[in-house]
């Protein structure tokens, strides 16, 4: 079950390999999530050995926070980058570092180059901003009651061992909160600007399949449904990749970025 908190904090990360456009590194972490999907409903000890040895165990966690030194990482009060005169403060920077240098060890990219993960970590800043800003322009938000209420369900799930998964990932309830509120709009912008849309019976078939091919007994399908529901969103972007390069590009055309580091 430890997957299933990863996945809600590494959803953003899945359109930042669309928006690199990198068709190997996409293709892997199509396959970690398809892997995942399947490995995580299913309780027991067999599923928790599956998750240790991929990504999802909290030690694992830690040793992604443990493997970013303080030279990569900035002040938490300065600007990293300005995206139509709003800022990126460091925080959200160093925030994101390990998340982004823990998606490429996993699906084996090089790590040496801390320059490298450095203008990654920012790309997929900039792109988040991009989106979070064309969003409002749509019209779409994200109130602080859906926020509250997809925290509330996690908190219930996973009961004290939900601090314990945040912590290991580098988040504070609070942090996690900003995160989990940029995930929730970056989901309503593409299913109503690129038409990406998970429906109840798509999820409902994925869970059944699931079912099927689980020797273990599964969670209750309202335990996990938002889970498979973003799992087939990333499926989704995957296949729409183009589109969404495109109109990550366009956006980027049109706005005015610096980056300060």
């Amino acid at each position: 079950m430890k997957r299933i908190l990863m996945l809600l904090m590494m959803m953003s990360l899945a359109i930042i390999t669309v928006a690199c456009g990198n068709d190997d590194e996409d293709a892997a972490e199509e396959n970690n999530t398809e892997e995942s999907a399947t490995e995580e409903t299913p309780e027991g000890e067999d599923a928790a050995e599956g998750e240790n040895e991929e990504q999802g165990e909290p030690t694992e966690g830690t040793e992604q926070q443990d493997m970013v030194s303080d030279e990569e990482l900035v002040e938490e009060d300065q600007a990293v980058a300005t995206i139509n005169g709003e800022e990126i403060s460091g925080s959200s920077y160093n925030r994101m570092y390990p998340l982004v240098k823990g998606t490429l060890q996993q699906s084996g990219q090089d790590v040496e180059d801390t320059e490298a993960i450095k203008n990654q970590t920012l790309s997929e800043l900039i792109t988040q901003e991009l989106i979070r800003q064309d969003a409002e322009e749509e019209g779409l938000t994200v109130e602080q009651e859906e926020v509250e209420n997809e925290m509330a369900a996690l908190e219930e799930q996973y009961g004290d061992e939900f601090a314990t998964l945040l912590e290991s990932s580098g988040f504070t309830k609070e942090t996690y909160k900003l995160q989990l509120e940029n995930d929730l709009l970056s989901s309503k912008y593409m299913e109503s600007v690129l038409g990406i849309e998970v429906t109840d019976e798509e999820i409902k078939e994925y869970y059944e399949t699931a079912k099927e091919q689980s020797e273990e007994e599964l969670p209750p399908l309202e335990d996990v449904k938002s889970t498979i529901k973003q799992q087939l969103t990333t499926q989704k972007q995957q296949e729409k990749q183009e589109e969404i390069q495109s109109k990550i590009e366009e956006l980027r055309e049109n706005a005015e970025i610096e980056e300060l580091i």
